[in-house]
């Protein structure tokens, strides 16, 4: 899977992954399926309703609107973007349990790194993606 994810979405994420330490920062993908994978327009912040800075919880209510936002316009959520303010941008073990949607992309930032990856589904974990600009 190719998740195609414009600079200067690349550039903001760890400004928001920043402004959020010590706690996971998290956030939705919008954009559309291509014929490889997913090409990323926007990105809808979330605040973290999550109990524990280790760990993210997206506002449900913020993805409802978002998706009755979004109907008919041609593009959706494909996606889910969070941080690892305290290790890698690699899928954690919470990560693979909390992932029952798959399909999704995942993007995962570190520092100054982003990583992309493949929801499997229903807690199976995640395939690796390839992030391009």
């Amino acid at each position: 899977m190719i998740v195609a994810l414009p600079p200067d979405l690349r550039t903001a994420l760890p400004r928001l992954a920043a402004s959020a330490w010590p706690r996971e920062a998290c956030g939705l993908l919008v954009g559309r399926a291509t014929a490889d994978g997913v090409a990323v327009t926007g990105l809808a912040p979330s605040r973290n309703l999550a109990a524990e800075n280790d760990a993210f919880e997206i506002d449900t209510a913020m993805r409802l609107a978002l998706q009755r936002r979004l109907r008919g316009r041609g593009e959706g959520v494909v996606g889910v973007w969070h941080s690892h303010p305290a290790g890698a941008p690699v899928p954690s073990a919470r990560d693979a349990e909390g992932a029952s949607e798959g399909g999704l992309a995942w993007l995962i930032t570190s520092g100054e790194e982003t990583t992309a990856w493949l929801a499997l589904g229903d807690g199976a974990g995640f395939a690796p993606a390839r992030l391009v600009a």
